[in-house]
C-alpha cells in the first residue's frame, strides 16, 4: 500500500518529460544558397533554425542526403544555431566525421546556450555515424543552442575537413501535473487514511 501512495504523490507532483529528435534529412534542411532561416516542429515543438555556411549563407544538405553537411569543402556549413518555443534538454547528436586527406583531422564542434559553452571540441568518428552523447544541455525557451565548427581547434588545414550531422536528441521539459488541487490532496488524505488504518489492524492481531 506504501508503494501505491508513493507512486500517486509522484505522478501527482512531479514533472515529466517526453522524449523526441530533430531530423535534419527532412525538407526543412533542404540545401539552400542565400536563405538561412527555416521551422520546424518536432514533438509539439516550434523550432526556429538559423545557418551560417562559407560564401552564402543557407543550408548544405549532404550529397547522400545524410544530414546537414558542415566544414569548407562544398560550401559547408559553420554554424546551425536553435530557438525553442519550449524549455527543454538536449541529450544527443547523430554525426559523422570525414577527412578528405591525411593533412586534417576530425571536425571538432562547440555547442553554447546564449553564448555560454557548454561542450567543447565535440568529434565525431570518421565515416561512419556515432551518437555524442550531450549530457543534458538545459535551454529556456527563446534561448539560441548554437552548434558550431571550432576551425581554431582543428588539428591539421580546414580546407580538407568535413562532418554531417544526421539528428539531435531532445527532452521536453513538461509542466508539473494538472491534477485538480482538491484531487491531490484527496489521494494524500486517503493514502494516510490506509496507512492509520493498517497499523490499527497489526495492534488488533497482535
Amino acid at each position: 500500500m506504501k508503494k501505491i501512495i508513493t507512486l500517486a504523490l509522484i505522478f501527482c507532483f512531479s514533472a515529466s518529460a517526453s522524449a523526441a529528435f530533430i531530423d535534419f534529412r527532412t525538407t526543412p534542411y533542404a540545401s539552400t544558397f542565400g536563405p538561412n532561416t527555416t521551422t520546424d516542429m518536432v514533438g509539439g515543438v516550434n523550432f526556429a533554425i538559423t545557418a551560417t555556411a562559407k560564401g552564402a549563407d543557407g543550408f548544405r544538405q549532404s550529397f547522400d542526403n545524410s544530414g546537414l553537411s558542415f566544414g569548407v569543402p562544398g560550401n559547408g556549413m559553420y554554424s546551425l544555431s536553435i530557438v525553442s518555443d519550449t524549455d527543454i534538454e538536449y541529450t544527443s547528436l547523430v554525426g559523422r566525421g570525414h577527412t578528405l586527406t591525411n593533412f586534417a583531422g576530425q571536425l571538432p564542434f562547440d555547442l553554447s546556450v546564449n553564448g555560454n559553452l557548454q561542450l567543447d571540441n565535440l568529434l565525431f568518428a570518421a565515416n561512419v555515424f556515432s551518437t555524442a552523447s550531450l549530457g543534458n544541455v538545459s535551454v529556456t525557451a527563446g534561448e539560441a543552442f548554437l552548434i558550431d565548427v571550432d576551425f581554431g581547434s582543428l588539428v591539421g588545414s580546414s580546407v580538407f575537413a568535413s562532418a554531417v550531422i544526421q539528428s539531435l536528441s531532445f527532452n521536453t521539459v513538461l509542466a508539473p501535473s494538472t491534477v485538480p488541487v482538491p484531487a491531490t490532496l484527496l489521494l494524500f488524505i486517503s493514502g494516510l487514511g490506509f496507512l492509520r488504518l493498517g497499523g490499527r489492524n497489526k495492534k488488533i492481531d497482535a
